[in-house]
């Protein structure tokens, strides 16, 4: 989806800075707006591993109640063992054959084998697993009149959400599929659709399929300290009924705010997917500089994504 927008290195400022997207709002919205960015040093951090449980109705696939999961971020604070996440075989949105991928990985991890994502062999996360993403570095949003860019800055991946009201006549699957989006007050909503199968949706290893629809709701709460995301997730190939998670982000500490403006804003002039290895590579630069003329040059969108 790399052929989207205007020049960002232009826009990003007005972004990063100010919201200009509420420039271009009708008269009649009475809610600013979020501003994800108030300044080029803000950034979030996610330090949920896995969707949290809505208050009623079904929930995503969770951790084995017997066998609780144990982060690096909380050995860091605790000293316990870190631990795989399992999970629970009980959740009742799973297809039959969905249910037994996902027994199959439980399987492995009991007996000490390997059942790495497919994000340890540089492949984007697709959606939603993109909000799960282990963060060591923030987490950063560029916006503008004309699109929202997330930046997982650890891993360099880059997700585009292009402020319109229909999806492409056409989409070709690509890792986060193509995704639209809108303000509806003060919350951004945005609509996925074309997600690439080899994506997982969370770490459990929970599989789609190509009818997977995502819908992403996010707005800040604590006085902008917070920024949440509410996720609604359809799949008949793959899940038994809709259903509903949660995940939420922390305002980044200043202390640790390292990425500079001027590579947020190379970052977010990059083809969709690429990852920091690929981006350091010859072949990544040359991927870097076509991107950024294809974004100059075209006007309609496609769903072309990297994988880093």
């Amino acid at each position: 989806m790399s052929g989207h927008g205007a020049n960002f290195t232009r826009c990003f400022f007005a972004g990063a800075v100010g919201l200009a997207t509420a420039l271009c709002l009708p008269a009649i919205a009475q809610v600013t707006p979020p501003n994800f960015a108030p300044d080029a040093s803000i950034g979030w951090y996610g330090y949920n591993r896995q969707f949290i449980q809505p208050l009623s109705g079904p929930g995503p696939v969770q951790q084995d109640p017997e066998r609780p999961y144990v982060t690096n971020d909380e050995f860091r604070v605790t000293g316990k063992q870190p631990s795989e996440q399992l999970a629970d075989l009980n959740n009742p949105i799973l297809q039959p054959w969905a249910r037994d991928v996902v027994r199959k990985r439980n399987e492995l991890v009991l007996a000490g084998k390997p059942a790495n994502p497919p994000h340890a062999s540089c492949w984007p996360v697709g959606v939603p697993g993109f909000l799960l993403r282990p963060m060591t570095e923030p987490m950063y949003f560029v916006q503008t009149p004309k699109e929202v860019v997330m930046i997982l800055s650890s891993k360099q991946e880059i997700r585009h959400i292009y402020l319109t009201a229909t999806h492409s006549i056409s989409i070709k699957p690509s890792w986060y599929g193509e995704s639209i989006g809108h303000y509806e007050g003060d919350t951004l909503v945005v609509d996925t659709i074309g997600i690439d199968e080899r994506t997982w949706v969370d770490g459990f290893g929970t599989p789609h399929t190509k009818q997977l629809h995502v819908i992403e709701r996010f707005h800040l709460s604590e006085g902008g300290k917070v920024l949440e995301a509410d996720v609604h997730v359809e799949d008949p190939g793959a899940f038994t009924m809709p259903w509903n998670g949660i995940q939420r982000f922390r305002q980044y500490e200043a202390a640790v705010r390292q990425m500079s403006v001027e590579r947020i804003t190379q970052l977010a002039s990059a083809p969709e997917g690429l990852s920091g290895p690929l981006l350091r590579t010859p072949i990544g630069a040359a991927a870097l500089t076509r991107g950024a003329m294809l974004s100059r040059s075209r006007t309609t969108r496609n769903s072309d994504g990297g994988a880093g």
